[in-house]
This record gives C-alpha cells, structure tokens and sequence, in this order.
C-alpha cells in the first residue's frame, strides 16, 4: 500500500516549484532576496510535518515570517547593546495583564457600581424604540 497524503518535505517542494514561475517574473534584485525568503522557510519543514495543515503554502509563509522576525529581534538586542536604541522590557503576557488589571479595576469601585445600576434601572422603565432599518435604502 502506498501513502495516501505526501510528506511535508513534498509538499514543500511543490510549493517551491509553484513560486519559481511567480520568481522567474521578478527583478533580479527581487528573485535573491526571494531565494533567501524561500531558503529561511526550509528550516521548519520538519515542524510542517506535525501542522497537518490543509494549505501548506499557510505554514511556508509563516516559517518566512518567523525567521524575518527572528532576524529583526536579533538587530534589535544588537541596536539595545550599542545604545541606540533604549532598553525596553520584554513581556509577552503584557496585554493579558493589563486586560485583567482593566477588569480588577472596574470591580474595586462600589461607587461606579451603584451608579451604574440605576442608570440601568431607569433604562428600564423607558419605553422601547423601534427603528426601521431599511428606511435608506
């Protein structure tokens, strides 16, 4: 019996293979920094294998992007360390925090709570209002 689905390894090549008409258009300065693109994608074949992903050209692109990223970080410990750029604190939860510290602070304050519940009472005795939606149209 043979394989039903072809390895990451295949697919990447096919997906090499449908890029180089797209290169062959390029300028030249273009097609080398492509073939460069296309080389730092290479190093994650071996992780495509475990996306099982039904568009491999998602997970090729993605492998470009993380090596781009992994290159800019690089330059920018390299420009922390000859000073020109200042030093920043790295945390990568920084957004979840500052969600929940949104959060810890709405619930610290009674007083926003209380006003908050009449306004929403009053609300309540207002009659409803309809609109109609298609009135423009």
């Amino acid at each position: 019996m043979g394989r039903t689905i072809q390895s990451a390894t295949q697919t990447w090549v096919e997906e090499d293979q449908a890029l180089r008409r797209f290169v062959r258009a390029l300028r030249k300065s273009d097609q080398v920094l492509i073939d460069e693109l296309i080389a730092l994608s290479h190093s994650h074949v071996a992780e495509a294998s475990y996306a099982s992903n039904l568009y491999p050209m998602d997970i090729y692109l993605v492998s470009m992007l993380l090596e781009l990223y992994k290159k800019v970080k690089q330059l920018e410990l390299k420009l922390e360390q000859n000073g020109v750029l200042p030093v920043t604190e790295i945390n990568p939860s920084r957004g979840l925090v500052s969600l929940l510290e949104l959060v810890n602070q709405e619930e610290d304050d009674p007083a926003d709570e209380v006003q908050a519940s009449a306004s929403l009472d009053e609300d309540e005795d207002a009659p409803a209002e309809y609109v109609d939606l298609q009135e423009g149209a």
